[in-house]
């Protein structure tokens, strides 16, 4: 497969004549954790994807790999298929870095809508654990982790954690969507990661049914489209098999335990808020390393 690499790929060594994936097995019991315990995993591993044309054209992604002071995120590839921008991490902890390399996973427009990204930087940061997303059938609980745009049209983009259901499961569509469900989703949380309630990534959320748009009635005006249809991801596995043919090497982590058939549950936006704030400050250090084992 003949995948583009960007300008900013700068990674010496990364490109070999075969693929080379290491994975980092967990085997602990998938039991269903609440929304709040899912939030500490999400929170601190998803980051927001900003683009030097402007607040408008940025996204969001999920940090799946650390190797020593470098951390790759996965990303959907429309959120960073610009060779000719560049690109910047900010993260939980309100850091911004700069993006060092694009690895561009879409080759053309009908492949899986995919890329990862890579920064620097000396803060520690948690790695999200991934699944097995073949278990994520019709009727699973899922969340929704990301940055959508400010509906005051500013670069204030807030974190956002919704819940869903996956409604369909369809074997073929364009760019790997296979995974649909129900979630309230906006513009800015393409590339950020569907958790399923055991806390692990199962999708890469990147389409939205358009519902209507809201007006925005603030003093610049403006409008804002809202989500709030079937959306869809790109399943996790499918990640797993472009990786697996692309030469690129990374480390993941990796639980494929079965998740419990239960409900994700819908915080108030008030939770979120004081979670986002309490997780990306450090106020659970001691149960956020509990969930997510450390491995460097």
């Amino acid at each position: 497969m003949n995948f583009s690499f960007s300008r900013f790929n700068s990674v010496p060594g990364l490109l070999t004549g075969t693929a080379v994936v290491a994975a980092i097995v967990i085997n602990q019991p998938a039991s269903a954790k609440t929304a709040k315990e899912v939030a500490q995993i999400a929170v601190p591993t998803t980051v927001r994807i900003d683009n030097s044309l402007g607040s408008n054209y940025g996204g969001s992604g999920v940090i799946i790999s650390r190797d020593g002071n470098t951390y790759t995120v996965l990303t959907a590839n429309h959120v960073v298929k610009s060779a000719n921008t560049e690109y910047s991490i900010r993260t939980s902890k309100n850091k911004t870095h700069n993006v060092i390399s694009v690895q561009n996973l879409q080759r053309n427009d009908s492949d899986p809508d995919l890329a990862i990204v890579k920064f620097e930087s000396t803060e520690e940061y948690p790695v999200a654990p991934i699944s097995n997303s073949d278990n994520a059938g019709i009727g699973t609980g899922i969340y929704i982790s990301g940055y959508p745009m400010s509906i005051e049209n500013n670069n204030d983009r807030e974190y956002e954690f919704t819940k869903g259901q996956i409604t369909s499961r369809p074997e073929s569509k364009p760019q790997g969507y296979t995974m649909r469900y129900d979630a309230v989703t906006r513009r800015g949380m393409s590339g950020g990661p569907v958790f399923d309630v055991s806390g692990r990534v199962v999708g890469i959320h990147g389409q939205g049914d358009r519902d209507g748009v809201i007006k925005n009635e603030s003093a610049t005006g403006g409008e804002i489209e809202i989500k709030t249809g079937f959306n869809a991801a790109v399943p996790i596995n499918t990640f797993k098999e472009v990786i697996s043919q692309s030469g690129v090497q990374v480390a993941f982590q990796e639980d494929n335990s079965q998740a419990e058939n239960v409900e994700a549950t819908q915080p108030t936006k008030a939770e979120v808020r004081s979670w986002a704030q309490d997780f990306a400050a450090g106020v659970v250090n001691t149960i956020i390393e509990r969930v997510i084992p450390r491995f460097w």
